[in-house]
């Protein structure tokens, strides 16, 4: 599965477009009042305004992993990076991944991943946001997991190694290993590493190379 554009409908609106702009330099191909459009590698990333909530989400780009040590670097100059334990970084073995995470003006908990399987090396061994090859995760809390998971499992999305399906407490990686790809349907509440943030229902809108789905 791979994950083709994602749509978000965010507050502070002006001050997130400006900085996924002119601080993350993403390629914004189009921008109006109440939406704005980038391009971050293989994946489009949309913002909606949304001035009367408080919405927030998770979300991740995979970045090359002979890269993670500059990206991190680079981002660091940035943004504050956020901290779990004391760590400004994590690495995960279960997804052979280092990730470092930031907030963005929003207010969304933002992860850069390097997958050392699924995501190719770059040729570059400096970081620039050229480098960023899509969008990697999109976090999906719902009061309705079952029902969530049987939508992905009808469009033909797997649980990331054929892992079991958790209908309470834990996170479902839904897609498959080799994409470096995943929606991650999870219980509200659940609290998102790296933040002191529960899940929240928020509308989001997820194309896929396998269909589109959408929480509202």
């Amino acid at each position: 599965m791979n994950i083709e554009q994602i749509e978000l409908y965010i507050p502070n609106y002006e001050e997130s477009v400006s900085f996924y702009k002119h601080v993350l330099a993403f390629d914004c191909v189009s921008e109006t009042a109440e939406t704005a459009h980038f391009q971050v590698g293989s994946s489009r990333f949309t913002l909606h305004r949304d001035e009367e909530h408080a919405y927030y989400y998770h979300f991740a780009f995979n970045i090359p992993p002979n890269l993670f040590s500059s990206a991190k670097q680079w981002m660091a100059k940035k943004v504050p990076l956020l901290t779990e334990d004391g760590a400004d970084e994590i690495y995960f073995d279960g997804a052979k991944a280092h990730a470092f995470y930031f907030e963005d003006p929003a207010g969304n908990i933002v992860e850069y991943i390097a997958r050392t399987e699924t995501t190719p090396e770059a040729a570059a061994d400096q970081f620039a946001p050229c480098h960023i090859a899509g969008v990697s995760e999109m976090g999906v809390p719902t009061n309705e997991t079952k029902k969530q998971l049987d939508e992905l499992l009808d469009l033909g999305i797997p649980p990331r190694n054929n892992e079991p399906l958790y209908y309470e407490k834990y996170l479902n990686f839904m897609g498959e290993y080799e994409d470096g790809n995943y929606l991650i349907i999870g219980p509200v509440g659940r609290r998102w590493i790296f933040s002191n943030k529960p899940g929240i229902i928020a509308p989001v809108i997820v194309k896929t190379d396998r269909g589109t789905i959408r929480n509202f």
